[in-house]
């Protein structure tokens, strides 16, 4: 790949190096210090799928995440103060100190949310196309999903409709190799997961995820296509995460020199950031300038999400039902 859009380039750098440095936060500081309860679905070496899948959509496409979905709602804008301050359970987070990690959402930045339950965030993503096909407004729905969630019902139905009503969605799967504990030759039958949806006439398209311009370049093919035609796709971006599935994990199921192995050879940042180097297309001192200012940021914004207040008791008995209109 020839590096030449210096600004666009940075613009992802940037992007990346903010979604690792806020999770190595989450692992580092905020699990280990309990600073709340239960754990967190890290994405730590997927950087280059969330950010290059996202900067290829517009402003106004929604986006429905999963359990691990750190990285698209930062993609997507999300602030990262209040985004700490939800993982927190601080009243200042996106749901109020009430959603925690894996229920991050913004519909003002049409981030639909996150989702926990495998592979039930596809038939939502359905159905946010179907609206957007009705209201002719010629908005895509983005939805993620683990390769895992490739074997589930809601998966087949949500292709099976998408296709029937031809909606314009696209199917975005980030193959990390695991589901759970489980590897992929141990889950899937079919190991050509980019074929996994061509039973519904849907074409299938495997990416490098592991470097972001291809996945950039990948999925603005696809979002054009499926904007103009009305009709979904399906991209499977080979990634890898190289922590557990959540920090809780103690990866009894993959060895640490494995993991290792494949972080020295395939972080993502570190592609981006030799590519830059090697092209001339960014100096090293560049690198290093953005990495500490990056850092910098998300301390700043821990610090702050940290002082934030607490609920107050009587905030429990709010949001628990929908309001009634007139």
């Amino acid at each position: 790949m020839a590096v030449k859009d210096r600004e666009r380039l940075l613009h992802f750098y940037e992007d990346m190096l903010r979604i690792r440095f806020f999770e190595e936060q989450v692992r580092d500081v905020l699990y280990p210090q309990r600073l709340f309860r239960g754990s967190s679905h890290l994405a730590i070496g997927q950087e280059a799928v969330a950010v290059g899948a996202v900067h290829a959509l517009q402003a106004e496409d929604y986006v429905i995440s999963t359990h691990r979905g750190h990285g698209h709602a930062i993609a997507k804008g999300l602030d990262l103060q209040r985004m700490f301050a939800e993982i927190m359970g601080r009243r200042t987070g996106y749901d109020r100190g009430k959603g925690g990690s894996m229920h991050l959402a913004d519909a003002s930045l049409n981030f639909i949310g996150e989702n926990p339950v495998v592979g039930s965030n596809t038939p939502m993503a359905a159905g946010l196309a179907l609206a957007a096909k009705l209201e002719g407004n010629g908005r895509v729905a983005a939805a993620f999903l683990g390769e895992g969630a490739l074997n589930t019902g809601a998966f087949h139905e949500a292709a099976n409709l998408a296709a029937l009503w031809s909606l314009p969605v696209l199917f975005l799967c980030e193959n990390n190799l695991y589901a759970i504990s489980v590897p992929l030759d141990k889950s899937s039958a079919l190991q050509d997961l980019e074929r996994r949806a061509e039973a519904y006439g849907i074409p299938g398209r495997r990416v490098n995820g592991m470097r972001v311009m291809e996945v950039y370049d990948a999925v603005s093919s696809a979002a054009e296509a499926t904007r103009e035609r009305s009709f979904p796709s399906f991209l499977v971006f080979d990634t890898y995460r190289f922590e557990g599935h959540h920090t809780s994990d103690k990866q009894t199921y993959r060895t640490q020199e494995e993991a290792l192995e494949e972080f020295r050879q395939r972080d993502p940042i570190h592609i981006l950031e030799f590519e830059m180097i090697d092209d001339h297309t960014v100096p090293i001192p560049t690198t290093i300038e953005y990495r500490d200012r990056i850092r910098a940021e998300v301390d700043a914004a821990f610090e702050a999400a940290l002082a934030e207040p607490w609920p107050a008791p009587e905030d429990a008995l709010t949001g628990v039902y929908a309001e009634g209109g007139e």
